[in-house]
C-alpha cells in the first residue's frame, strides 16, 4: 500500500556538512548552470517567433495563450508541490532525493530556502526548460497556422514561468525581497507572501501553486487536494 507522509510529520535527521563538492555534485551543479544560460538564451530567441505570430495576423491565439500558459504552469506547480507534500517521502527511488527532500525540507524550515544561490535555486526547473525552449527553437519556424502560433505561445509561456517559480516562491520567504519581486508580486504576477502563508499552516493542506498563485482560490475552493488524496487513497 502507498505511504502518505504528511510534510508537517517529516523531520530533518541529516545536516548538511561543509565539505568540498565531490566530482558528481560539481558535475550536477555544471549542469544546472548550464541550463540556466540556455533558458535565458533561449526564451528570448523563441520569444522572437511569438513576436513573429503577432505580425502575421495571429495575434488573437497569441493573446489567448498568454494568461492561459501562466496559469496552466501555476496549475503544474501546484500538482508537484502536492505530490511531492502528500506521496513518498525522501527515499522514494529518483524523485525522493530530487524533489521530494526539498520540499520536506522547506517544511521544517521554511527560511531555509532563502540560503540558496541562484543556481541552487533556480538549476533544477532549468532542466526542463532549456529542453522545451530548444524544441521550440526548431518546431518554431515551421508554424503556419493560429493554433499551431497559440500552442507554441502556450508552452513558450509555461516554460518561461515555470523556469522562475523557485524563485518567486523563495521571494514568499525573504524578510526584504527585492524591488522586482516586490513589483511583481503588487501587479499579481508573482506569489504574495501572505498568500502563500496559509500553506505554512497547519494542516498545510492549501496554496499549493507557487508560482503566479493565480489557480489557489480555484483549486483550495474546489477541495481538489482533498479529492485527490481520497481518490489515490482508494486505488492503493
Amino acid at each position: 500500500m502507498t505511504r502518505f507522509t504528511p510534510a508537517w510529520r517529516w523531520r530533518q535527521t541529516n545536516r548538511r556538512l561543509s565539505v568540498p563538492m565531490t566530482r558528481s555534485q560539481q558535475l550536477r551543479r555544471t549542469v544546472l548552470a548550464s541550463s540556466i544560460v540556455l533558458t535565458i538564451i533561449l526564451a528570448p530567441w523563441v520569444g522572437l517567433s511569438v513576436a513573429r505570430f503577432v505580425t502575421e495576423g495571429w495575434w488573437l491565439p497569441v493573446l489567448i495563450a498568454l494568461p492561459l500558459g501562466v496559469a496552466a504552469i501555476d496549475f503544474v506547480t501546484g500538482i508537484v508541490h502536492w505530490a511531492c507534500d502528500r506521496f513518498g517521502d525522501a527515499s522514494t527511488p529518483v524523485v525522493g532525493p530530487l524533489l521530494i527532500r526539498a520540499f520536506r525540507e522547506h517544511h521544517v524550515d521554511p527560511s531555509k530556502m532563502v540560503d540558496h544561490d541562484w543556481i541552487e535555486t533556480n538549476g533544477e526547473p532549468c532542466v526542463l526548460t532549456a529542453l522545451a525552449l530548444a524544441a521550440l527553437a526548431v518546431l518554431a519556424s515551421e508554424v503556419q497556422s493560429g493554433l499551431s502560433a497559440a500552442a507554441v505561445t502556450l508552452v513558450w509561456t509555461m516554460a518561461i514561468v515555470g523556469a522562475w517559480a523557485n524563485q518567486v516562491h523563495k521571494w514568499t520567504h525573504m524578510s526584504r525581497a527585492p524591488r522586482l519581486a516586490r513589483f511583481l508580486q503588487r501587479a499579481r504576477l508573482a506569489l504574495r507572501p501572505n498568500e502563500h502563508a496559509c500553506h505554512h499552516r497547519a494542516p498545510h493542506d492549501s496554496g499549493y501553486c507557487i508560482s503566479t498563485g493565480w489557480m489557489n482560490p480555484l483549486l483550495d475552493g474546489l477541495g481538489l487536494w482533498s479529492w485527490l488524496e481520497r481518490s489515490l487513497r482508494r486505488t492503493t
